[in-house]
């Protein structure tokens, strides 16, 4: 017969007895409902021939039974041999890898990338069972699927040469698995499993797991798994069948996964007979489960508590005594390095000591954490010429924030060649280079053909390096513009320029041959606040006074030599010396590294919680975002950043949002659907913080006009001194290039139906009736801006009016007039909303820059492995792209002085667009 698993001593005590089968051991029941043991005579090995022995053995035995105390008598584990490697931590609905094949399929889907398990555990105690290796590999498919394979080896039996009573139902086998889950692992997933077993030549039906997979944001997650061992639910020679119907309950109440709880509950059905209906099979009952795991970093602590099934047996035979439930438990540590993790654990309970022990080890295109960061001897090198646009820079504000961070572990050589960033940007970079050096981090730069952009971020360091051919060519600052109107008039071009008021000078380009008084005025106001800050950081940076600076800067160039003798470098070196002068002034012999962020990854079972910063970059125009890449020329669509706006609002993951402006402003219209957004967002907080984002704006190195107006949709606005701001008016251009066609010899003529049809037209000048009506349009969205930054900034229009008519102010001006707030960057932003929203500097915020910008060639490259900063083959296209403009350098400088943005603008439409001064050299 085929062997059932044992029932309770009470039901046993009636069962019928069988004959053994041939080359098998007795397992008949008798009357004391144990199974028995062949009957051995002692001195020879043969089995007994009389009654008398028997009866004397089992005397015997009784008699060691009663003499031994319940708590020693020996507990064999329970566990079907389709379970599988035995592990000390069992996670059904937390994190997951490769190895949950086993445990709930669905668990794949949360598991990135490419992902190996190897895993073995091995019984201390003989009654332990589980032993054996295995080996898994997921592969995470894109689009919502995952799959993976598993081999194991499996060794269930008792050790130690003792007589195990059930050891046809343990045999060593050999299992092969396959998973396929559908679903986003950060919301729900779906997973089946496919287990074939093969054990002493016998290949039974496959096992079938089903698992179901709900996260409930950050802080819950429901993991359900059903076994059907075999699929058919038959019992297969000595190999019973099992149903098993597990539920998990994982909650991580930070909302991250520095700590994680869960609790469970397994119910087992066990049947050994085909044939059987539902209601005949043996309940082996509802067994719970719980567990801890703590983390930080690469590190992790985790414990497990669980119910489990047992076979007491006889002290001095190993028959059945009764079956029982014991309560096991089990520690875990793991350690992760970048992709790579390995964790111990053991069990105990069922024994006097430990029952076993289970190792493993995970390699993964994913990172894993890491348990220390050894920066005491690396040097992280800063590479500022490949920061373009402000993705990149947010990007290095990150890098050096989590360097700030690290403290005296910190060593950075910023090399600061060929900076093409602007001033405003420069000054928030410089800024958290000081932060990290008042930190207790180490600062050095290096320079070769210096401009005061490069001289200005290196002298932030504590030293800086010049090699040997370079010089310092800190000429001082200056600003150019091109005026074509002279130009116009060769081709025949006329351009009608409105504008509101004097200082609104964007047209001048098209309509002037030289600057107005009034734009001469503010321009040089721009220069003299931007000289003085920068002469100021200096001074304060190498010890001089600001009269000093100024007057080397008037006297540059400088040589090495020179340089050096005025106190404006530290030391002259080659490139290759630069390792070992850093080596030198820290203590330690050092080497170049590149450092990536080793959190791990994910954080968060659904969407981290995060700072959206929603870029407002370039020309703002009417529609959607786009870009022209030929000339690096960047449109930010009003349309795109409401839907940003929206969508982060309604976002419970959001914790606050910072509004990023580095515009020149553009369409008034466009504009304005922007504030309105920012204005609903800020509203929305105000009337209730708990369910809605706060918003703050971070201005970067232009925030004017346009770019001015849509901050006005909130309370609080951050700028750099040398940020340039203001700008409060509104111009509009209308071209007549009918001159130009009559000198081509070409004709126009115009049908219309409506006096004023063509009054947009390219062919004819304004009338003056056409003007004064355009005139009127562009003084009602005058009138809307000032409203707009009158209700913001506590003003009445009319001072608003006095401070704007196209004015455009310096950072510095602008903080004194109360057009912003306060000094400070994307840092400050940050720190504010945190506050707003309640939440601690403890707790990690991710920042979320939207909207997204990827196209083709980056979603291709994504699939190729993992991003790694500076390194890899996107990194190296992305420098070679930057490093080769598509201009000669003369065309390149002229293009960039090019209002490019007024012209994508439509004609004769009021636009909140800046003067073109924000090219400061």
């Amino acid at each position: 017969m085929k062997l059932r698993a044992p029932r309770p001593a009470s039901d046993l005590l009636s069962a019928p007895v069988a004959a053994p089968r041939a080359g098998a051991p007795d397992m008949s029941f008798g009357t004391s409902g144990r199974p028995r043991r062949p009957a051995t005579d002692l001195s020879s090995g043969t089995a007994a021939s009389t009654p008398r022995r028997a009866a004397l053995l089992t005397g015997l035995g009784v008699l060691l039974s009663f003499g031994t105390a319940h708590a020693q008598e020996p507990r064999a584990l329970d566990r079907a041999v389709s379970d599988g490697v035995e592990r000390p931590i069992k996670d059904y609905s937390g994190e997951g890898d490769a190895s949950s094949i086993e445990l709930n399929p669905a668990l794949l889907s949360a598991v990135k990338g490419l992902d190996f398990v190897f895993m073995g555990y091995r019984s201390i105690s003989p009654f332990t069972r589980g032993g054996g290796l295995g080996g898994f590999m997921s592969f995470n498919l894109g689009f919502g699927m995952a799959t993976g394979i598993g081999v194991q080896a499996l060794r269930p039996g008792f050790g130690g040469g003792y007589p195990d009573p059930f050891a046809l139902r343990n045999p060593d086998a050999t299992k092969i698995s396959w998973a396929l889950s559908g679903g986003d692992g950060k919301i729900a997933a779906f997973g089946l499993g496919v287990h074939w077993l093969r054990a002493d030549g016998l290949l039974r039906a496959p096992d079938l797991d089903v698992g179901l997979l709900l996260r409930i944001r950050n802080y819950a997650s429901i993991g359900a798994v059903a076994r059907f061992g075999a699929a058919d639910l038959r019992a297969y020679g000595d190999l019973a069948s099992e149903l098993s119907i597990l539920g998990e309950l994982a909650l991580r109440p930070l909302g991250n996964r520095t700590l994680e709880l869960a609790g469970g509950v397994r119910g087992r059905f066990r049947v050994d007979q085909p044939g059987l209906r539902f209601s005949q099979w043996d309940n082996l009952g509802a067994l719970p489960r719980g567990r801890i795991a703590v983390r930080h970093k690469g590190l992790e602590l985790a414990a497990e508590v669980e119910q489990v099934r047992v076979h007491t047996l006889d002290p001095s035979t190993y028959n059945f005594v009764r079956a029982d439930k014991a309560v096991r438990g089990s520690v875990q540590l793991a350690v992760a390095w970048d992709f790579m993790k390995v964790s111990g654990g053991v069990h105990a309970g069922l024994g006097e000591g430990v029952d076993g022990f289970g190792l493993a080890a995970r390699f993964s295109t994913a990172r894993q954490g890491r348990v220390f960061w050894p920066r005491l001897v690396d040097v992280e090198r800063v590479d500022l010429s490949a920061i373009k646009g402000e993705r990149h820079l947010l990007g290095l504000l990150q890098r050096l924030e989590r360097a700030e961070k690290a403290g005296a572990r910190t060593i950075l050589l910023v090399d600061a060649r060929s900076t093409g960033l602007g001033w405003a940007s420069l000054q928030e970079i410089r800024g958290a280079l000081v932060r990290i050096r008042n930190a207790g981090g180490h600062v050095f730069a290096y320079l070769e053909d210096t401009k005061l952009k490069d001289y200005y971020l290196a002298s932030a360091a504590e030293q800086v390096f010049l090699h040997p051919a370079g010089e310092l060519a800190t000429f001082g600052l200056a600003s150019t513009t091109f005026y074509l109107r002279g130009l116009l008039d060769k081709l025949g071009v006329q351009v009608e320029a409105l504008h509101i008021d004097e200082y609104k000078s964007a047209h001048e380009m098209f309509s002037r041959t030289g600057p107005s008084d009034k734009d001469v005025e503010q321009r040089e106001a721009l220069l003299d606040d931007t000289f003085a800050q920068i002469t100021h950081d200096i001074a304060q940076a190498r010890g001089l006074s600001i009269a000093q600076v100024q007057g080397l800067v008037d006297d540059a160039p400088y040589g090495p030599a020179k340089a050096k003798q005025l106190g404006l470098v530290d030391a002259v070196v080659f490139r290759d010396q630069v390792v070992e002068k850093i080596g030198d002034a820290v203590g330690a012999r050092v080497k170049f590294a590149q450092f990536d962020d080793t959190e791990p990854d994910p954080k968060t079972w659904s969407t981290a919680p995060y700072v959206a910063v929603v870029l407002v970059e370039g020309t703002i125009v009417d529609g959607e975002s786009r870009t022209i890449p030929l000339l690096g020329t960047q449109f930010t669509g009003g349309d795109t950043i409401v839907a940003q706006l929206r969508a982060v609002r309604n976002d419970p993951a959001c914790q606050g949002v910072v509004l990023r402006v580095n515009s020149p402003g553009g369409s008034a219209l466009a504009s304005d659907v922007i504030w309105r957004e920012v204005s609903r967002t800020h509203e929305a907080w105000k009337k209730n913080p708990r369910k809605s984002p706060p918003i703050v704006v971070s201005m970067g190195d232009v925030a004017a006009s346009g770019g001015y107006y849509v901050a006005a949709g909130t309370d609080h606005v951050f700028a750099q001194p040398t940020t340039l701001t203001g700008s409060i008016g509104v111009v509009s251009l209308h071209f007549d290039v009918s001159g130009l066609l009559a000198k081509l010899g070409v004709a126009t003529h115009t049908f219309k139906r409506g006096k004023n049809a063509d009054i947009s037209g390219l062919y004819r000048p304004y009338s003056p009736d056409e003007r004064a009506r355009m005139d009127a349009s562009i003084r009602r969205v005058y009138d809307l801006f000032l409203k707009r930054v009158a209700d913001a900034r506590g003003k009445t229009p009319e001072q608003v009016d006095a401070l704007g008519r196209g004015h455009v102010y310096s950072g510095t001006d602008a903080k004194q007039l109360g057009l912003v707030d306060a000094f400070g960057g994307l840092r400050e932003a940050v720190a504010l909303v945190r506050q707003r929203s309640g939440v601690g500097e403890r707790r990690d915020l991710q920042l979320r820059i939207v909207p997204a910008r990827k196209g083709i060639l980056e979603l291709v490259l994504d699939l190729l492995g993992p991003d790694r900063g500076d390194k890899g083959l996107r990194g190296r296209i992305q420098a070679r792209r930057d490093a080769e403009p598509p201009l000669p350098l003369v065309l390149t400088t002229a293009i960039a002085r090019l209002p490019l943005g007024l012209l994508f603008l439509p004609q004769d439409q009021p636009s909140a667009l800046m003067p073109v001064v924000h090219t400061i050299e």
